[in-house]
């Protein structure tokens, strides 16, 4: 008996110290998945924007070596780095080769000690063995012809200050009859800010070789002559206005559109679902060339409160190979939901809780914006 329970024991701490250390190993597989992987990303949008083969490995070295992987920076050299092409097989797969033009960047990160980044060890391997694990990641980026559609709210919140609450306004907002009859101030409401935000992505995207094309939607809700709003202003207005379409458009078209948005009275509720709608409609069109990565970004400072909910519509985006990004602005937003929406999708959610942030995100889409994994 005695022996039995000796027995259970042991066997019961080696298969805890085996757990451990396949815990572990799966930690760091993890890690090193997400550093590569962001590697390749930032070298292929890096090569899109320079077209220098010598700038894009420099970013892929320095991309991977602020991520960390077992506690170190994942250290790669500029032989880890290839540059390429990536080209659609039959299946509807990528194959990177190494012809021209080069439009793909593929990283391999390995783990060893014969390597800068070491090996990765083991807490309980050596009791089988195995003192040290050395994994390796082979991640592929690739730019291709981009279709966009910025999906932007233009509910009457944009019209308010950057504090937060609803109906603060900015100063200066006329409030005779009501503030609800004017358009948003242009110094310090969360229009003008967007319109900033917006203004340095497209000075950025403009960078991108080949140069995305990008559409505008804004949206609401349905306002008619029934409204309040309607009283005060003699102004009614759809949920959904197509801005600007993909097909023969600038970028100067998608600024001046903003502003011109802004210059107008802005009414209606949070229909987020019908703004997604809208902006799947313009990604699956007749406009959209072949074999291009369709994205749709959507801005909201606010939660839905009109039409279906949004997160279901984000799985019809999904069907239809639309990657989301979405930004949440303020801290009133839906954040939980715009999280959904670009999980669901592939996408990113940034949230800024203030101008400087909105601004951050949308830099941020502008640079992440040309690449896609593709292997």
């Amino acid at each position: 008996m005695t022996v039995l329970m000796v027995f259970s024991i042991v066997l019961f701490l080696v298969t805890a110290a085996f757990s451990v250390d396949v815990a572990y190993m799966q930690l760091v597989r993890s890690e090193l998945r997400v550093a590569t992987d962001a590697a390749a990303k930032a070298a292929a949008a890096e090569l899109s924007r320079s077209q220098s083969d010598a700038d894009a490995i420099q970013e892929a070295i320095d991309v991977a070596n602020a991520n960390t992987v077992a506690g170190r920076p994942l250290a790669i050299q500029a032989s880890d780095v290839q540059i390429g092409r990536a080209d659609l097989q039959p299946d509807g797969s990528w194959e990177f080769t190494n012809g021209m033009p080069h439009t793909a960047v593929r990283v391999t990160a390995l783990m060893s000690d014969a390597n800068p980044t070491g090996s990765a060890p083991l807490f309980f391997g050596r009791l089988f063995g195995l003192r040290n694990f050395t994994p390796q990641r082979v991640s592929t980026a690739s730019y291709f012809e981009q279709e966009v559609c910025l999906v932007i709210d233009r509910s009457h919140s944009m019209c308010f200050d950057l504090t937060g609450p609803a109906w603060s306004y900015p100063p200066g907002t006329p409030t005779s009859p009501d503030e609800i009859a004017y358009p948003p101030q242009d110094s310090g409401s969360r229009w003008e800010t967007l319109e900033d935000a917006v203004d340095l992505f497209l000075t950025i995207v403009s960078g991108v070789n080949p140069a995305p094309r990008i559409a505008l939607v804004t949206w609401a809700s349905d306002m008619d002559n029934s409204t309040y709003e309607y009283s005060i202003t003699g102004v009614t207005s759809p949920a959904v206005r197509y801005e600007v379409p993909l097909a023969g458009s600038t970028y100067s078209a998608i600024s001046n559109a903003l502003t011109y948005r802004g210059n107008n009275v802005m009414i209606g509720a949070t229909n987020m679902s019908a703004g997604m709608e809208a902006g799947i409609d313009v990604l699956t069109g007749p406009d959209v060339r072949p074999n291009a990565q369709v994205t749709m970004v959507l801005m909201s400072d606010g939660q839905w409160n009109k039409g279906s909910n949004p997160v279901q519509t984000a799985n019809d985006a999904r069907k239809e190979g639309i990657i989301i990004h979405t930004v949440s602005f303020l801290d009133a937003a839906d954040q939980q939901d715009m999280q959904k929406i670009a999980t669901r999708t592939g996408g990113r959610h940034y949230h800024a809780s203030n101008r400087d942030e909105l601004i951050a995100a949308f830099e941020d889409l502008a640079r992440i914006l040309p690449a896609t994994l593709t292997d």
